[in-house]
């Protein structure tokens, strides 16, 4: 039922001015109610039609079907007792009582009411006031559209729009991780390239102690043959007792030398050791090489200490030798053997040297494998960071894509 104004009568009689203007509003109303039945055909979305007191006037059968009130039903009970929206009286100041009284109107603004079985439904409503002669609001035209489907696309939009988010963050932390990686792959890089020094400096240290070695070996042997000359002469002649005191000395000089070699590879052997210890767990053979020369290097001295006492006993025994002839050819026979022991020992040492010259090339070779592999993998680290770089441009691009749809989705809430 719809609420008129009463508009008063220039007729002298009132009664029948009254009667007249009852007529005339009753008339209007039924035209108006006519009217609004007339659109039934052509509007295509549900509505109804309802009095400033909320009552329903006009309840069509496809509002009756959306929420499931019938005509019968909805005509016994208030509009917002049946919507029961967040912007429905008692809970709130309505809308399009509001808009009818100003003269104002809504179109598609997204509100959620509530089917009779109690399912939310999401949908667009707009409005228009209808007014008497007088221009009074007398009710109100309420389209209400199902937007369910529109919510849940934008509900899908939301969702891809914030996984699209994630991805772009996902992709910076990506370009992060691999500038970090980059960067610690090029100080890397740098120590392999200083590493790679040092072993060419050991491969010319150690060819330098692999001609020490080789000339030793040489000298010891000339030593042996001196010695056995020695040995030759004095079974010919006690003459010959003042040469072997020359040689004596001679093996003396060469003592000094082979001491000096050995104290050199003693150090060379640190310095391989520490080498080692910087190389970590590559290095952990390199050290054995390096523990076993240093202790090649140790009896080597011990060695030529040995062969120094046995040479001053030697020159003791010359003293003597016409007394003690045949002791100090044992004596001297003795030496011999020391100094074959000697030369073993100093080709063990060449050998050595040879093994961890060996060690060296292929620690160089492994080196520089190494950095090629290090350059590889650092360019990689650029193509992923470009690829990283080039998603969060694509992530941004489809966020502001979808903003653009969701903008023509969204619409302002009711209130």
């Amino acid at each position: 039922m719809f609420v008129t104004s009463k508009k008063a009568s220039q007729l002298d009689n009132p009664f029948q001015s009254e009667n007249e203007s009852l007529k005339s509003k009753l008339k209007y109303n039924e035209l108006k109610l006519a009217q609004l039945e007339g659109i039934k055909s052509a509007m295509p979305d549900p509505y109804y039609v309802r009095d400033m007191d909320y009552n329903v006037v006009l309840w069509p059968p496809a509002i009756a079907k959306l929420t499931g009130f019938s005509e019968e039903e909805a005509k016994k009970l208030k509009c917002y007792e049946m919507y029961r929206a967040c912007v429905c009286p008692p809970v709130a100041e309505c809308p399009t009582q509001r808009c009818v009284q100003t003269r104002q109107f809504l179109r598609d603004v997204a509100v959620d009411v509530f089917h009779k079985n109690g399912e939310t439904i999401h949908c667009l409503v707009s409005n228009a006031g209808v007014y008497d002669e007088d221009g009074n609001p007398i009710g109100a035209v309420e389209i209400v559209k199902d937007n369910t489907i529109n919510t849940i696309v934008q509900n899908t939009m939301n969702s891809i729009s914030e996984i699209i988010k994630k991805i772009d963050a996902a992709s910076g932390h990506l370009s992060t991780a691999m500038e970090q990686v980059n960067t610690v792959s090029r100080k890397v890089s740098d120590k392999s390239a200083e590493s790679l020094s040092d072993i060419k400096i050991g491969v010319e240290t150690g060819i330098a102690v692999s001609r020490k070695a080789d000339d030793s070996s040489k000298y010891i042997s000339n030593v042996q043959e001196n010695i056995n000359s020695i040995n030759d002469s004095m079974k010919f002649s006690v003459d010959k007792i003042s040469s072997l005191k020359n040689k004596s000395e001679a093996i003396v000089e060469f003592i000094k030398m082979i001491q000096e070699i050995s104290s050199k590879t003693n150090l060379l052997s640190i310095n391989a050791s520490i080498e080692a210890a910087h190389a970590g767990e590559s290095g952990r053979g390199f050290k054995v090489v390096a523990d076993g020369i240093r202790e090649l290097s140790k009896n080597s001295n011990e060695s030529a200490n040995s062969i120094n006492s046995t040479v001053k006993d030697i020159n003791e025994l010359i003293k003597d030798v016409n007394t003690s002839f045949a002791v100090t050819e044992k004596d001297i026979e003795a030496g011999t053997n020391t100094i074959s022991e000697l030369l073993s020992f100093v080709n063990e040492i060449s050998d050595s040297v040879k093994e961890l010259m060996n060690i060296i090339n292929m620690t160089e070779r492994a080196t520089e494998t190494t950095s090629y592999h290090i350059e590889e993998q650092n360019t990689t680290f650029v193509e992923v960071s470009k690829v990283g770089k080039e998603l969060s441009v694509i992530s941004k691009e489809l966020t502001q894509e979808f903003e653009n749809v969701i903008k023509v989705i969204q619409h302002t809430d009711m209130g």
